[in-house]
C-alpha cells in the first residue's frame, strides 16, 4: 500500500505560534471563517475540560500552492503546512489566544472576545454585562495571549473579587487552581493528518471534498467553489469580489450593490450553472465540473475543460454590472422596494437566472426582460414557487423554456405559466387563504403591500406615499411606517380577545406614520377611524382610499372575525388590481384619478394658504429694483417649504390680490415656448433642490383669460429637502399659514427630528 499520509502531534502552542509566523496556512479552496461565536465558546468549553475535538487535517505545501494566512495579520513567512481539514477550530484558536481579529465570510476584521468564570469554570461570549461583572474574565485572550503572568492575573482576580464579597480561603484556592487549568491550555495536544507533499492539487481537494463530506460542514456549492480554486481561482475570486463589492454602496462607479440582496459566491454560482449548463442541482454540476460524462460516467480532461468553459462564459453574463441592476429593476417594477419585503431570496437568484435566459438566448431587450419579470417575480412570490424543493421546480422551468424557438415563444411561455398559477380561482379563494396567518413575514401580505405601490397608494391618514416612505436608503431614529393595528391590540384585549395569533391577524394590519400610530393607542376603530379619516384624507380621494386599504364598508362597526374575512378578500382584489397594472399599464380599479389637482378658479377662490401660494412670475420682476435670482429664488424656497411640509400648490402668473398676469413676460424676456418654460422650471427645481423633488413636483400650464398660468403641484417629501436661493446653499423651508419661512439651525433639527424622527 502506498501510504499517502503520516501522523503528528502538535501542543496548540506549537500550532498558534506556527500559525502567527505564517508556517501554517490555509489552501486558497479553503473556506472562510464561518463559525459563529457560540461554536467558539462551546470549542473552549471543550478544550478546558479535556474534551476530544477531532483531528486536523495537513498537507506539506508545495510552492506553486496559492495559499492565504490564518487571521488578518501579515505573517513572516510563506506556510510550509496548510490546513486541508480544521480551519475553523484553527482559526479560533489563534484569534483567541493572540486576541488578532480574523477575516470572516463578510471580509471583515472581527475580534473573537470569550469570557471565562473560575469560579463556576464557565464559557460565555463576552458582553457588557459579564464586563462589569467581576466574577468574570471578560476576555481570556488577556490571560492566553501570555501578556500577563498567572500568577499577577490571579491575584489581581481575586483582589477585584474580594472587593465585592468574602472570600474563603478554600474557594481562593479553586479560583487560582481554574485559573492555572485555564492556562494550561497552551499544552493540549491536536493529532493531525499530514499528506505529502508528492500529492496532486486536485487529488487534495477530492480528500478535502470527501472529509467534508460527512455530516453538514459543506453544501454542493462548497464543493464546486472548491474546484474552481483548483482548475479555475481567478473565477472564484470574480465571485468573490463581486459579492464583497454587493454589500457596500459605491461612489459613482458602477457596483452590484442594491437593497434587495447581499449575494455570497454560493447563490450567484448557483445562477451561473443554471445558465451555462442548465442544471439546477447542484450535485450533477459538480459532476461534470470534475470532468465526468453524465451519460457514460466516464472522467476526462476535455470534458472539465469544456464544463469551465461553459462556466466561464455564463459566469461573464451573471457578473455583468448592466445584466445585474436592470434584472433588480424589475423588482422595483413589481412594486417591492427592497429586500425587508421579499421573504425568500431563492426567490430573487432564480428569477434572475430567467431573466438571463432571456437576455443571453433570445437577445430580448432589457426593458422588455423587466416588464415580463416583474410579473413572473410577483407571481414567484405569491406562489412560493422557488421555496422549499426549488431545485426540482429551476429544472422543470429550464426545460419549458428550451421549448422555446425564439424570443415571442419564450415570453409566450412566462406568461403561459404567470397564467396557469394565477388563475380566478387562486386570485377569489387562494389568496384570501394565504392571507389567512398570523404574524409579519408572510409573502402575501409584502404582495399586498407591492400592490399598493403599484396602484400609488397613499399612507392611510396620510398624504405621503407609501412607496416613499418605504425607501430603504431613509434611515431615522423612528421608522417612518409601522405596522398598526386596525382593531387595536389593547381594545381587543379588553373584549377578551387575547391569542397573539387572533390579534396579529395579516389583515388586521395597515401601514401609519408612527406619530399615528402612537395616537390611536387603545382607542377601537369607532372611535379613531372616521374622525382621523375625514381629518387626513379629501372627500374626492376616500373612495379610493378605502378599495387599496382594503377597508370594507363600515369596517369599524364590524365583529373582528367578519372583518378579518372582509378584509382578506378585498387585499386579495388589490393584489390583483397591482398585477393587472403590471400587465396592461393602466390601472383597473373602482377609482382610476387618485388625486384630482385643483382648478385654477378654485385657487384663485381659496386664496393663499397653507397649501396655495400665488407668484406674479419666475423671471421677470414686477420692481426693476429686485434682480432675477430673487424672483427665481422665490419660487425655489416656495416648493421646498411645499415638499417640507404637507405639499401644495404654486401657481405661477398670479399677483398676490388673485390677479391674472400669466407668464407671458417670462416667456418673452427668455424666448421660450410654453414646453421650454417648463423645462427651466424642471432644471432649476433638479440644480437648487435635488433630483428626488422633481419627481414630487407635477407641472402643468392652464389658459386664463388669454393668459397662461403654471400650476406646480407639490407632494410633500419623505425626507428633509434643502434648497439653494439667493440668501446661500442649504436652506431649510416650511410652511407657516399662507407664509414660507426659513427655519435656523436649531428649529431644522427640532423639526426634522419631530417629523422624520430623524437626527
Amino acid at each position: 500500500m502506498n501510504k499517502k499520509f503520516s501522523n503528528v502531534s502538535f501542543p496548540i502552542s506549537a500550532l498558534v505560534g506556527s500559525i502567527g509566523t505564517g508556517l501554517i496556512g490555509l489552501p486558497e479552496l479553503q473556506r472562510p471563517f464561518v463559525w459563529e461565536r457560540t461554536q467558539v465558546r462551546d470549542f473552549f468549553d471543550s478544550l478546558y475540560r479535556g474534551y476530544p475535538t477531532g483531528h486536523l487535517l495537513l498537507w506539506q505545501a508545495k510552492p506553486e500552492l496559492g495559499t492565504i494566512t490564518i487571521g488578518a495579520q501579515e505573517k513572516q513567512a510563506s506556510p510550509s503546512l496548510v490546513v486541508v481539514d480544521g480551519q475553523q477550530r484553527l482559526t479560533s484558536l489563534y484569534a483567541v489566544f493572540t486576541g488578532t481579529p480574523v477575516l470572516t465570510k463578510d471580509f471583515t476584521q472581527w475580534r473573537i472576545q470569550i469570557a471565562f468564570n473560575p469560579v463556576s469554570e464557565r464559557f460565555e461570549v463576552a458582553n457588557a454585562i459579564l464586563k462589569h461583572d467581576p466574577e468574570w474574565i471578560d476576555d481570556v485572550s488577556t490571560l492566553l495571549s501570555g501578556t500577563t503572568g498567572a500568577y499577577a492575573f490571579t491575584g489581581e482576580y481575586l483582589k477585584k473579587l474580594g472587593a465585592d464579597r468574602e472570600l474563603s480561603p478554600h474557594l481562593e484556592g479553586v479560583i487560582a487552581d481554574n485559573i492555572a487549568q485555564l492556562m494550561a491550555l497552551s499544552a493540549y495536544t491536536f493529532n493531525a493528518i499530514q499528506l505529502s507533499n508528492d500529492m496532486g492539487v486536485d487529488e487534495v481537494s477530492e480528500i478535502f471534498v470527501r472529509v467534508n463530506s460527512k455530516g453538514t460542514p459543506l453544501n454542493q456549492a462548497d464543493f464546486i467553489l472548491t474546484l474552481m480554486s483548483v482548475y479555475w481561482d481567478a473565477g472564484r475570486k470574480e465571485l468573490e469580489a463581486f459579492c464583497r463589492a454587493a454589500k457596500t454602496p459605491s461612489k459613482g462607479a458602477p457596483s452590484p450593490f442594491n437593497w434587495f440582496i447581499e449575494p455570497s459566491p454560493d447563490q450567484m454560482l448557483r445562477v451561473a450553472i443554471g445558465l451555462g449548463h442548465r442544471r439546477a442541482r447542484l450535485r450533477y454540476a459538480y459532476e461534470l465540473l470534475r470532468g465526468k460524462s453524465l451519460e457514460s460516467g466516464e472522467i476526462s480532461e476535455e470534458n472539465r475543460v469544456e464544463s469551465f468553459e461553459l462556466l466561464r462564459l455564463a459566469q461573464k453574463e451573471v457578473l455583468d454590472i448592466t445584466n445585474w441592476q436592470e434584472y433588480l429593476k424589475s423588482l422595483q417594477e413589481a412594486g417591492y422596494r427592497s429586500g425587508k419585503m421579499i421573504t425568500s431570496k431563492n426567490s430573487i437568484i432564480f428569477s434572475y437566472l430567467v431573466y438571463l435566459i432571456g437576455r443571453c438566448d433570445f437577445a430580448i431587450d432589457h426593458k422588455t426582460l423587466r416588464s415580463v419579470i416583474a410579473r413572473w417575480f410577483l407571481m414567484v412570490m405569491l406562489t412560493s414557487r422557488y421555496t422549499g424543493a426549488a431545485e426540482s421546480q429551476v429544472e422543470k422551468d429550464i426545460r419549458r423554456f428550451a421549448e422555446a424557438k425564439d424570443g415571442d415563444e419564450f415570453l409566450a411561455i412566462i406568461d403561459s405559466i404567470i397564467e396557469s398559477n394565477l388563475t380566478n380561482d387562486f386570485w377569489e379563494v387562494t389568496l384570501p387563504d394565504q392571507l389567512a396567518w398570523s404574524g409579519g413575514y408572510v409573502p402575501a401580505m409584502f404582495a399586498y403591500i407591492a400592490a399598493q405601490n403599484l396602484l400609488s397608494a397613499n399612507v392611510l391618514f396620510s398624504k405621503l406615499k407609501i412607496h416613499d416612505l418605504l425607501d430603504p436608503a431613509h434611515a431615522a431614529k423612528k421608522k417612518p411606517l409601522e405596522r398598526h393595528h386596525l382593531f387595536p391590540k389593547g381594545y381587543l384585549e379588553g373584549i377578551g380577545i387575547t391569542r397573539r395569533t387572533r390579534i396579529n391577524q395579516v389583515a388586521n394590519y395597515a401601514l401609519l406614520e408612527w406619530r399615528d400610530n402612537i395616537a390611536i393607542d387603545k382607542q377601537s376603530p369607532e372611535e379613531y377611524f372616521p374622525s382621523m379619516f375625514d381629518k387626513y384624507v379629501p372627500k374626492a380621494e376616500q373612495e379610493f382610499a378605502h378599495f387599496v386599504h382594503a377597508l370594507p364598508d363600515g369596517w369599524e362597526s364590524m365583529e373582528y372575525d367578519k372583518f378579518l374575512e372582509e378584509r382578506r378578500r378585498l387585499m386579495a382584489r388589490v393584489i390583483r388590481a397591482g398585477y393587472e397594472k403590471l400587465v396592461t399599464g393602466v390601472d383597473r380599479h373602482p377609482i382610476v384619478e387618485v388625486e384630482t389637482p385643483p382648478e385654477l378658479a378654485d385657487l384663485i377662490a381659496a386664496g393663499e394658504s397653507e397649501i396655495v401660494e400665488y407668484k406674479s412670475s419666475l423671471l421677470v420682476s414686477m420692481k426693476p429694483e429686485i434682480p432675477e435670482k430673487v424672483i427665481v429664488g422665490s419660487v425655489i424656497k416656495t416648493i421646498a417649504a411645499f415638499l417640507n411640509t404637507e405639499g401644495g400648490t404654486l401657481a405661477i402668473g398670479i399677483a398676490d390680490d388673485g390677479t391674472v398676469l400669466g407668464i407671458e413676460a417670462d416667456l418673452v424676456k427668455k424666448n421660450l415656448n410654453v414646453d421650454q418654460y417648463k423645462n427651466l422650471l424642471t432644471s432649476l427645481i433638479i440644480d437648487k433642490i435635488d433630483t428626488n423633488s422633481i419627481h414630487r413636483c407635477r407641472l402643468r400650464t392652464v389658459p386664463e383669460n388669454g393668459l397662461t398660468v403654471c400650476l406646480v403641484d407639490v407632494s410633500a417629501s419623505p425626507k428633509p429637502v434643502y434648497a439653494e436661493t439667493d440668501k446661500g446653499e442649504g436652506l431649510f423651508f416650511v410652511r407657516a399659514s399662507n407664509t414660507t419661512r426659513q427655519l435656523d439651525t436649531q428649529e431644522t433639527v427640532e423639526y426634522v427630528r419631530d417629523r422624520w424622527g430623524l437626527e
